[in-house]
């Protein structure tokens, strides 16, 4: 990062007409709204981050993500598998851990120069060279970027945050709150107070959040050519003095027209909405072939192409709210600060806030090729049930590796009690398993080699009407009912069971009310966990076997009508 020649060198490389325009015009604000398989992380957010560390020294930007887990695991290890990958003819990383950059070190080379504010979690922190530094926050964690003097913010997976959390925790700390001998050149930098944000298209439907769509109204198209213009200008410039022709002109040209690009990059916001197809020489047409035979038609067109949808109607859990059942304060993060950016992290339930491990576990499991099941645990004194994970499998895997995955998370457990409550389906005799009768018996039976003790709650259980599940799921997420428990779905660790939640609908002109189960049908196994009604189903089971009695019973229930509820 610290290159002794003034002008960057130049190499071959291949980048798609996103990840090109995004590098000639070069702006404060970036806002990528693009398809699977564009190259979002290395070819916008990867890239950008150097730049940024590059014209701000010793300065602090930030990732952000809605999970902290999430920055640990998945995208913070990908950016630096980019500074790392070998490229060109010598095969050289584009930076070199060590010596351009260093990851959860207290201790900071020699060379490297000091950040001008102490970061609080060096050990969560990446250090350039240059004393410029990377600090990890969550929305799910408030406290992540308390008291941060920030220059620019790098959001990934935009539409999993909900977009008041992060104008309301992260914005704010786009500051520079004590004055430096550098504060001039660190405001005249084209990236100070900017972001960098991509994402996928949001897929309302779900529960997603399009908020970062706001920033494409900002977008000044006609600025944004005047960049581009210029920008080819200069570079035209470089290429020549690379070169070796006409130096001295080329010079003079760069000279003159970059404080102006500054000026203009400085203000500008630049909003992308791309398709993966802008990536097609590289995926190849049968990528796109294959996408289109295993993804639904809605999930095509918003994960492919781009297009967007709108919100969920007919939802058959009528109640649900987002904002009011669901939680994302999912960890205990003074454990899980404890971990480096350079240690293989997991997450347990040692890890969740709140999990009881004094309490039995209580399992709503729906069985089949696609076999899943809710945790939850009740806790009477705040009147709350909190649906704490879900876990499922699909074929060619079964019970044995659901039950495992289980016991590997839930591992520190000291009340080994499951109450599981299950599809009624589950109660049939399967005639082609001697062993066990049923899949609930067999779940059973893989839970226990673990030492789990397990209570079938769904024996001998009644039919249960769909209508009735309504009315039940009305009570149960009624807003305000001090009658009943709060239900409460972590956000965190049951994303799929809230996004097909959105994806439940009721089926159109039943009467009486049903759940519409087209989707277990329709869509693949793999694509079964958020947007069919596996998981929920087996929500379901579980607040039926524990609430059904907050379910006002009258004459004739049973006879098939609901009058009153059939305007949904």
């Amino acid at each position: 990062m610290n290159s002794e020649n003034e002008y960057i060198s130049f190499e071959e490389l291949y980048l798609n007409n996103m990840q090109l325009l995004v590098q000639i015009v070069d702006c404060n604000t970036v806002i990528i709204e693009a398809g699977r398989g564009t190259g979002k992380t290395e070819g916008v957010t990867s890239r950008r981050t150097i730049a940024v560390a590059k014209d701000l020294p010793r300065e602090t930007s930030v990732l952000a993500h809605k999970s902290y887990v999430a920055l640990l695991a998945n995208v913070v290890p990908n950016i630096l598998a980019f500074y790392s990958e070998p490229r060109g003819d010598e095969q050289k990383p584009l930076l070199r851990e060590g010596v351009d950059y260093v990851v959860g070190e207290r201790t900071l080379p020699g060379h490297f120069q000091k950040p001008r504010f102490a970061p609080e979690h060096p050990e969560h922190t990446i250090f350039f060279a240059n004393g410029h530094n990377i600090r990890l926050v969550a929305t799910d964690q408030q406290e992540s970027i308390a008291g941060s003097n920030i220059v620019h913010i790098f959001i990934e997976e935009m539409k999993l945050n909900k977009g008041d959390k992060l104008k309301s925790r992260l914005i704010p700390a786009m500051r520079i709150g004590r004055l430096s001998k550098n504060i001039s050149q660190t405001q005249a930098s084209i990236y100070y107070q900017g972001v960098t944000g991509v994402s996928d298209t949001a897929r309302v439907s779900i529960g997603e959040d399009s908020w970062f769509q706001e920033y494409e109204e900002n977008m000044n198209e006609e600025l944004v050519a005047e960049i581009v213009t210029l920008s080819l200008h200069i570079n035209e410039a470089l290429y020549n003095i690379h070169q070796g022709r006409n130096v001295e002109a080329m010079h003079k040209r760069v000279a003159k027209y970059s404080p102006i690009l500054n000026r203009m990059r400085k203000v500008a916001t630049l909003y992308m909405r791309v398709s993966t197809f802008i990536n097609r020489d590289v995926l190849g047409p049968q990528y796109f072939a294959t996408q289109k035979k295993m993804l639904t038609s809605s999930e095509f067109l918003t994960s492919i192409c781009s297009i967007r949808e709108k919100k969920a109607e007919n939802m058959f859990v009528a109640n649900f709210d987002e904002l009011t059942h669901t939680f994302d304060d999912s960890y205990k993060y003074e454990a899980i600060m404890k971990f480096n950016l350079k240690d293989n992290f997991r997450i347990t339930s040692e890890y969740l806030k709140h999990y009881n491990p004094d309490e039995k576990l209580e399992l709503g499991f729906d069985p089949g090729s696609f076999a899943s099941f809710v945790v939850a645990q009740e806790n009477r004194k705040a009147n709350e049930y909190r649906i704490l994970k879900e876990h499922y499998v699909y074929s060619p895997k079964d019970l044995p590796e659901l039950a495992r995955e289980f016991n590997q998370f839930w591992c520190n457990r000291r009340n080994r009690n499951i109450d599981l409550y299950y599809d009624r389906a589950g109660n049939q005799r399967k005639p082609q398993k001697r062993q066990h009768e049923t899949d609930a018996k067999e779940l059973k039976h893989e839970l226990e080699k673990y030492g789990w003790r397990v209570r079938l709650m769904s024996l001998n259980q009644r039919t249960i009407f769909h209508w009735e599940l309504y009315k039940l799921m009305l009570k149960l997420f009624a807003p305000d009912d001090k009658a009943v428990p709060k239900i409460l779905i972590d956000s965190n660790e049951c994303p799929n069971l809230i996004s097909s939640i959105y994806a439940a609908p009721i089926k159109k002109g039943s009467n009486p009310i049903e759940l519409d189960k087209s989707s277990e049908v329709k869509l693949p196994l793999n694509l079964q966990a958020g947007l069919s009604t596996q998981i929920p189903s087996g929500m379901f089971y579980l607040l039926w076997g524990k609430f059904e009695k907050f379910l006002i019973m009258t004459k004739g229930a049973f006879s098939g009508t609901l009058p009153g509820n059939m305007t949904v």
